[in-house]
């Protein structure tokens, strides 16, 4: 068993951050809405799900990780640089998404940040690269489709079913 620091730090950071958001929402202004859910009631519910969620793969990864040899520490593992290439992604793109978000709407610019996130998580990763070309093209479609079906979806459920409106 490889230890390996980053499933702790990412729990922590987790943890860290849905605390920070739970912390946010209380700011929210209590307006009368349909219903009888305050607009702090669902990002409060999300980031308390997610805190309590959190904290058993926290105490889970920190377990594993003192079990792990220490001799471990001492090699050096190349998928590490990957993780954080992986990692470094996921962030640009999340800053990206925030960017575009008002400008493009919420279909396309979910959609566009849900292709980019798979096509690019399987470059960095290394799995693109071991790809035939009629393969990556049928990735490339499927990743499409998908990204596409996701944002209809979630745009869907949060406009219909929750009434929340999102930017077209």
């Amino acid at each position: 068993m490889q230890r390996d620091i980053g499933k702790p730090l990412f729990d922590l950071v987790l943890l860290i951050a849905s605390a920070a958001a739970f912390a946010l929402s209380t700011t929210l202004q209590n307006v009368e809405i349909a219903g009888d859910l305050s607009p702090s009631f669902f990002p409060r519910l999300i980031s308390g799900l997610i805190f309590l969620f959190a904290v058993p793969c926290l105490i889970k990864d920190i377990r594993e990780w003192r079990a792990a040899g220490a001799s471990d520490v001492a090699e050096e593992r190349p998928g590490s640089a990957r993780g954080l290439v992986q990692w470094g992604l996921i962030v640009a793109l999340t800053v990206g998404y925030i960017l575009i978000f008002e400008a493009l709407g919420y279909i396309p610019s979910t959609a566009l940040f849900a292709f980019c996130s798979v096509i690019g998580l399987a470059i960095v990763s290394g799995t693109w690269q071991e790809l035939s070309p009629m393969k990556r093209l049928k990735s490339v479609l499927m990743a499409a489709v998908f990204a596409v079906i996701l944002a209809i979806a979630i745009f869907y459920v949060f406009t219909e079913l929750f009434e929340i409106p999102l930017p077209d």
